[in-house]
């Protein structure tokens, strides 16, 4: 990112590990709430187990931009 003074880097960084956090919790209260869940397992629970991997992806990939900044 030229052009961005090293402060800049910082602030994009500490936003991007907040999000990365939030998304985490979101993660985190889905899987509990499909682990509570008291249905036999159909394709609805397949589709938010596959949901909170991709946002578990996401964020994964949002920590390590803020890594590099």
């Amino acid at each position: 990112m030229k052009g961005i003074r090293n402060m800049d880097k910082l602030d994009i960084a500490d936003e991007l590990t907040t999000y990365t956090n939030q998304l985490d919790n979101i993660t985190e209260l889905m899987l509990t709430n499909i682990n509570n869940l008291e249905i036999s397992k159909c394709k609805e629970t397949d589709r938010l187990y596959f949901l909170t991997d991709y946002i578990k992806q996401v964020s994964n990939d949002l920590y390590k931009l803020a890594v590099k900044l």
